[in-house]
């Protein structure tokens, strides 16, 4: 190869290179995301996610919890559900209470702090909860479809949603006035008689 080829090689395929990186990088608008989110009745900073193999969030369960909170569902073909909840933390402590195990639902509870969160748990169902700027998040499923190390996995991937994930989650033609986002609720199941989900009290505490 010539010198003057070589030299001119690095010019030649600047563009191809501007080229892929455009391709790589899909340009979010952040007020369209924020008009989407007041749309459905909540916060940008109340979307979190989590990432579990095998496991997806169903677009239909998306929805506000209490005033301004956020909530969808995890769900893996075959069974097992795992309930997101991000709401304003409650009047009670989002921790282990000082007291020890107690009783929801009339089954016997148990508490532990597990790495940045906490798990709790009844002879049903279970869930690991954590407080962030003043925010609840929790995740919680029954005990008989999801293990421990699946929701464990859960709370060790649960972040905060940015912006590319925003346009993910966030129900599209939010701010056109179309369909009936914002109607749906996070914690209302698919089936049934449509009242709230709330595995054996465990959420209690949050405005959700």
């Amino acid at each position: 190869m010539t010198t003057q080829l070589r030299r001119a090689l690095p010019l030649l395929l600047l563009p191809l290179a501007l080229a892929l990186s455009a391709c790589g990088e899909e340009s979010v608008d952040r007020s369209e995301l924020e008009s989407r989110a007041r749309a459905l009745g909540t916060e940008p900073e109340m979307v979190y996610v989590t990432d579990v193999p095998g496991y997806a969030l169903a677009p239909q369960s998306v929805g506000v919890i209490g005033d301004h909170g956020f909530g969808g569902s995890y769900t893996k073909p075959g069974g097992g559900t795992i309930e997101l909840r991000a709401d304003e933390r409650g009047p009670s402590p989002v921790g282990c209470a000082e007291s020890g195990p107690d009783q929801v639902g009339g089954e016997k509870q148990t508490c532990e702090r597990d790495g940045e969160s906490w798990y709790r748990a009844s002879k049903s169902a279970h869930e690991y909860a954590r407080e962030e700027d003043g925010r609840a998040i929790r995740l919680s499923a029954d005990r008989e479809s999801v293990t421990r190390d699946t929701l464990r996995q859960a709370a060790e991937s649960l972040h905060q949603a940015d912006d590319g994930e925003l346009a993910e989650v966030l129900p599209k033609g939010a701010g056109d006035g179309g369909g009936q986002v914002g109607t749906e609720r996070g914690d209302l199941p698919r089936t049934g008689d449509g009242a709230p989900q709330d595995p054996a009290g465990m959420t209690e505490g949050t405005t959700g």
